[in-house]
């Protein structure tokens, strides 16, 4: 069965990074604090939908291989069951170590656009730029052990392949200008990185939702059902079919996930041009809105 609900002990998945990515561009190009104030809350409510999805996709991938092991092993010798276990142990462990880095990246995203806030505002500029540099080491390490896992490397060199050219906003100054200068394609490219995951984790996460529901509704349904001895506890059995045959209502809504996080990856090159218009922010507002309310429904499922 479904987690009723995900613990979330990190807070750096896509949140700060959003949230400081958009609060730095905003203050560079001369944005109003009400303004970096309401990108804020919706980067933080962004965020929290998203590393939902994220720790969702571990979870159910590891839940939706323990119901196939559950359901082929009976018809399988212990040789093979052996075989079989520790095969899919192998293919969760990497899953979860995907994750991982995209947990470590998002976190490095974070305290990079940190930096380039501080960047921004520091009387201390040489030193800023100090961090900036450091942390730019990590996430471009990070990065290549992303696109080097086995699970997206496939995909991943065509996806990057084309990163446009951003042309800065005369607003944008001083030690600010000169780092956005040097890596403004390259910070675009790790937010596309971001963008190629997620849509990857939520194309997997629709699969491993399927397969649980499949599995879970022969195992725990129709199986009780049709045995010869009646149910023990019909009204449990009653909760239990109508959790298992609703589990699947948003899947159609979870291409959004990665479509929200391309948008936001359009958002910064728009940002940092100063094209960011009052109707694309509303557009932006109202999807983040939509994710958050997919993720609470898989949170609960």
């Amino acid at each position: 069965m479904f987690k009723k609900e995900i613990t979330i002990k990190s807070k750096f998945v896509i949140k700060a990074s959003i949230i400081s990515l958009i609060g730095a561009s905003l203050v560079a190009c001369g944005a109003s604090l009400r303004e970096y104030k309401k990108f804020a809350n919706a980067g933080q409510e962004y965020a929290i939908a998203l590393d939902t999805l994220l720790v969702a996709s571990g979870n159910y991938a590891v839940d939706a291989n323990s119901e196939s092991l559950l359901r082929h092993g009976a018809e399988e010798t212990v040789k093979d069951r052996e075989e079989m276990y520790f095969k899919t142990t192998k293919q969760d462990k990497e899953w979860l170590i995907l994750i991982g880095r995209m947990r470590q990246h998002t976190d490095l995203l974070k305290r990079y656009f940190i930096a380039l806030e501080n960047l921004a505002t520091s009387d201390a500029p040489i030193q800023a730029q100090e961090v900036t540099e450091d942390i730019f080491t990590q996430l471009n390490n990070v990065s290549t052990n992303i696109q080097g896992n086995s699970l997206v490397s496939g995909t991943s060199g065509s996806a990057l392949s084309e990163i446009p050219k951003i042309i800065l906003s005369n607003k944008i100054k001083g030690a600010l200008r000169k780092e956005l200068e040097q890596r403004k394609e390259t910070i675009y490219r790790e937010l596309a990185i971001q963008e190629l995951v997620l849509k990857f984790l939520t194309i997997e996460l629709t699969k491993d939702l399927k397969s649980i529901q499949n599995n879970q509704e022969d195992r725990l349904l129709f199986r009780p059902y049709t045995a010869a001895d009646p149910i023990s506890d019909p009204d449990a059995w009653i909760e239990r079919r109508r959790n298992i045959l609703t589990m699947t209502l948003s899947i159609e809504a979870l291409n959004d996930a990665s479509e929200s996080a391309k948008d936001f990856q359009e958002a910064f090159k728009l940002l940092l041009e100063d094209k960011f218009t009052i109707a694309r922010a509303n557009e932006l507002l109202s999807e983040i809105n939509s994710l958050v309310n997919l993720a609470e429904e898989i949170k609960n499922n």
